[in-house]
């Protein structure tokens, strides 16, 4: 199936993906809680859905406050890299594209 016109955008307005101009293969939500940090303040939770053609948008579920932000989250082929996140619970988005 063809997913056509996903468009993401940073928080300065500029386009990260433009989809109208790439077919979008698959995408996949999961809901993941942050595993206890192994090392350098850092969570590893492995995510094989994510590709080299991946794209991947983090969110939370839930906000505490409106004080409370998002901890830094990194992606790499199979997996997702959260910093100083443990325990928290979040949202993934993963577009994969052709």
């Amino acid at each position: 199936m063809d997913y056509y016109g996903a468009r993401t955008k940073d928080a300065m307005g500029r386009v990260t993906l433009e989809s109208s101009t790439m077919t979008v293969r698959s995408i996949v939500t999961r809901q993941v809680t942050v595993p206890p940090i192994t090392s350098d303040f850092t969570s590893f939770i492995s995510m094989p859905e994510i590709t080299a053609q991946s794209f991947v948008c983090v969110t939370l579920t839930s906000q505490p406050n409106e004080n409370f932000s998002l901890p830094a989250v990194f992606w790499s082929a199979g997996q997702l890299r959260v910093r100083r996140g443990q325990g928290l619970v979040l949202n993934v988005f993963i577009l994969t594209y052709q």
